[in-house]
């Protein structure tokens, strides 16, 4: 009795902080849901995956056919887009920090340091990094390595974060390549202890290799020709929409890298379609990007696990103090102990977090160090570095001790009191001890893609018929519209077609005619936009000075937007809107 007294008492305070990180979590994603709009183009292409994946050209999507899936999922208990497109965000922002305290306390973190990291990830700008599929891929990750302490074997335990690296890649397309590679490895290193183990040993590597090598077939079984990473020259693509980023940022030209990067790109490379292929044909300017990327990375991981903007400067220096002390444990306390240095647990997925350092390393030289991109491996090296401060053999005698059990429970008051005292980026949406600092935010009908999705919406176009004779067109969608980013027709309409802005190669009014365009979203974007703004005919168009054909215009409240919808397609809405 008087064991499981004390057991019992060891416990609570573990317990207790698990609750807090939990309360933390939901707070700093309930204090920001509905602060800030709605992203376009990479997270609206995966959203829409969910219902067109294999169906239409969405490289994105295709490239990473697991997290459109995860949309899918969630769909069954949303099914308006818009509201399924901040329902997950809200749930991976708000597991993050739980997966990440529970991986660094299975990993062998002392509660202090499990809790410190834990907190700086929920008050971070990862909260708001965009697009969300990094950290759906850190979860995957963190899942695979969370489910490698739990095992017996060390076989096994590698097996299960190769398994997990396997899925991760069919949402981080990087990791596919690395992905296969190290699961060969874990393979023959199975093979290796069936060889020459005996009894369970022998189980152990066989349930390796199975967990270990089943994963990538059956994910390629699932997914077919979706899991193909290269497909669509996509590596060329990234690799020369942010040279042209770096090439804009550096020169500081009037441009916009994501519309204008083949120019841009096909000045330094006029003829590469892969990453290779441009380092070979102009050596000067890809070792320039490098560098230039190289220099940009240490700021990138800066402003990730910086704190939220509104976040007051006391917990700016809580959190950054929380961090010293966490990473001044972890390397005094390896530096002074003798071999083995690092927990058991820890040392399960290591290999997994190498894997993703290298990985993580590579894209962000070649490509560009994005926050999404260094995401998963930060989120990794935070679980690590607070399990390195853990005693590599589990708890010591000196942490049984009464004072050690008291000072346990100092943090889970000092992470009761900061789940308590942190703001809300949402003033009012949660008491908060402290107050946030700088302006509030935008109100929802300020945001101008949301803003622009309801009045969409608000229009009552329906999908009909559309499109010029031919044995298809009973299935093709009215809606045809013309925009700068993918696509308010996502979240505004069941069937659309969307036309882009760098398709027009011919005057406005015969571009329009061209392509059936019915409505256009007349944002700072498209007007900005190289092939519009020199165009007479569509800036008369925009002013009304010129042509407008039966387009009427409808301005989006609040913003600077205009929708021009067409008046033939007007007819067919069910609520006629006001001029």
């Amino acid at each position: 009795m008087a064991r499981r007294s004390d057991a019992t008492f060891s416990a609570w305070p573990a317990r207790l902080a698990a609750i807090a990180v939990v309360g933390l979590a939901l707070k700093v994603a309930i204090g920001l849901d509905g602060t800030f709009d709605v992203f376009l183009d990479d997270e609206t292409i995966y959203l829409d995956g969910a219902r067109h994946l294999g169906e239409r050209f969405l490289p994105l999507a295709e490239s990473s056919p697991l997290y459109p899936m995860w949309y899918r999922a969630l769909g069954v208990f949303q099914p308006d887009p818009l509201k399924l497109y901040f329902l997950g965000w809200f749930v991976l922002t708000a597991a993050s920090p739980v997966a990440l305290y529970a991986l660094a306390r299975r990993s062998g973190a002392p509660l202090f340091t499990a809790v410190a990291v834990a907190s700086v990830w929920a008050l971070s700008s990862a909260a708001t990094t965009w697009p969300f599929v990094s950290k759906f891929a850190a979860l995957v990750l963190a899942l695979g390595a969370l489910a490698s302490t739990y095992a017996r074997d060390a076989r096994v335990g590698v097996a299960l974060s190769s398994a997990a690296l396997s899925a991760a890649a069919y949402a981080r397309p990087e990791l596919f390549l690395p992905a296969a590679g190290f699961a060969a490895l874990v393979v023959a290193w199975c093979f290796v202890g069936l060889a020459r183990g005996r009894g369970r040993r022998r189980s152990a590597a066989l349930a390796g290799a199975l967990v270990t090598a089943l994963p990538p077939f059956l994910l390629r079984a699932a997914f077919g020709r979706l899991s193909d990473p290269f497909a669509y020259g996509r590596q060329f693509f990234a690799f020369g929409q942010h040279y042209a980023l770096n090439v804009v940022e550096d020169r500081r030209l009037p441009l916009d890298p994501w519309t204008s990067w083949r120019t841009l790109a096909r000045e330094a490379f006029p003829s590469a379609e892969s990453i290779a292929a441009a380092a070979r044909e102009n050596p000067e300017a890809f070792a320039w990007h490098v560098k230039r990327n190289a220099s940009l990375l240490p700021g990138a991981v800066r402003d990730l696990i910086s704190p939220l903007p509104h976040e007051p400067g006391l917990l700016r220096a809580a959190a950054l103090a929380a961090l010293i002390v966490t990473a001044v444990w972890a390397l005094a306390g390896v530096a002074a102990r003798r071999a083995p240095r690092l927990p058991a647990r820890l040392l399960r997925w290591l290999p997994l977090l190498l894997v993703v350092a290298v990985t993580t390393g590579g894209s962000a030289l070649l490509v560009y160090p994005r926050q999404h991109y260094v995401l998963p491996l930060t989120f990794l090296v935070l679980a690590a570095v607070a399990a390195a401060a853990g005693h590599p053999r589990g708890p010591t005698p000196l942490s049984r001790t009464r004072p050690a059990r008291w000072l346990r429970g100092a943090v889970v008051a000092l992470a009761a009191i900061l789940a308590a005292a942190v703001p809300t980026a949402r003033p009012g949406a949660l008491p908060s001890l402290l107050a946030p600092v700088g302006p509030p935010p935008a109100p929802e009908s300020a945001q101008e893609n949301r803003a622009t999705i309801h009045a969409l919406r608000r229009l009552g176009l329906v999908s009909l018929p559309w499109g010029p004779p031919t044995p298809r067109a009973d299935w093709m969608p009215a809606v045809v519209i013309l925009e700068p980013d993918y696509s308010r027709g996502v979240y505004a309409f069941d069937r659309f077609v969307r036309v882009e802005q760098w398709q027009k190669t011919t005057p406005f009014w015969q571009f329009v005619r061209e392509t059936w365009t019915n409505v256009i979203v007349l944002n700072a974007r498209l007007k900005d936009d190289p092939r519009l703004k020199g165009d007479p005919d569509f800036l008369a168009f925009v002013d009304g000075t010129g042509e407008r054909e039966d387009f009427e215009m409808y301005p989006v409240e609040g913003t600077s937007v205009v929708i021009a919808v067409r008046r033939g397609l007007l007819q067919y809405a069910s609520v006629q809107p006001n001029r």
